[in-house]
């Protein structure tokens, strides 16, 4: 049976639909680590292949990530829901251009020739894992290009220490959030303890955050 962690991916699904019905294309959704931020993304990928009344495979995606562990541990997800659809990677060594379903790095896709590859509007979703990255101009080189029918971004960790407006680019739409310590509270995360070390005698006052 469905355990009560598994009711905020079900509340985040029901809110991305709720968001897109009233028009928006794109959208923040913040959820601790553990939650399943790539299940919900792969999930809602479905839906939105729903609503447009499509199959799976009539949808081009783009998953966009720095980190190549993560796109391996997406595509690996996106494997298991969707085993039909054509995936690949577009990385420094691997670039299978034309998968439905593809991963890509920030890194390599943000260069100019790697972009100019793709038209605007080649992809039909788009989902930007630790979206808190997301005002790094590599990543902000990848938003400003593509035209999707719509974007996702992701992150557990939504606040940045340089005051970048996280929200601006996702046209002020925090869709869905769930916090470590709601995670906790829910039985989905462990509980923890968390001990600080004595520092009295550093000198902090130059650290401005």
């Amino acid at each position: 049976g469905a355990g009560r962690g598994e009711c905020f991916g079900v509340e985040a699904l029901q809110a991305l639909e709720d968001t897109r019905k009233d028009g928006a294309e794109a959208g923040l959704v913040v959820l601790a680590t553990g939650l399943g931020k790539t299940w919900l993304s792969a999930f809602d990928v479905l839906a939105f292949a729903g609503e447009r009344g499509k199959a799976l495979q009539d949808l081009r995606v783009l998953f966009v990530a720095h980190r190549e562990e993560i796109l391996s541990q997406a595509l690996d997800t996106y494997r298991r829901l969707a085993p039909q659809a054509s995936l690949g990677k577009y990385t420094g060594t691997e670039k299978v251009i034309d998968a439905q379903i593809l991963f890509a790095s920030v890194q390599t896709l943000a260069r100019v020739a790697h972009l100019r590859r793709f038209q605007r509007d080649e992809f039909d979703y788009i989902i930007v894992d630790e979206f808190h990255h997301a005002a790094a101009a590599t990543y902000r080189k990848v938003i400003d290009y593509f035209h999707p029918g719509f974007l996702l971004g992701l992150t557990a960790t939504p606040e940045r220490t340089d005051g970048g407006d996280l929200l601006a680019l996702c046209g002020q739409n925090l869709v869905y959030r769930c916090d470590l310590g709601r995670g906790v509270r829910g039985g989905e995360l462990s509980p923890f303890q968390y001990f600080g070390v004595p520092d009295s005698e550093v000198d902090y006052s130059a650290v401005p955050w």
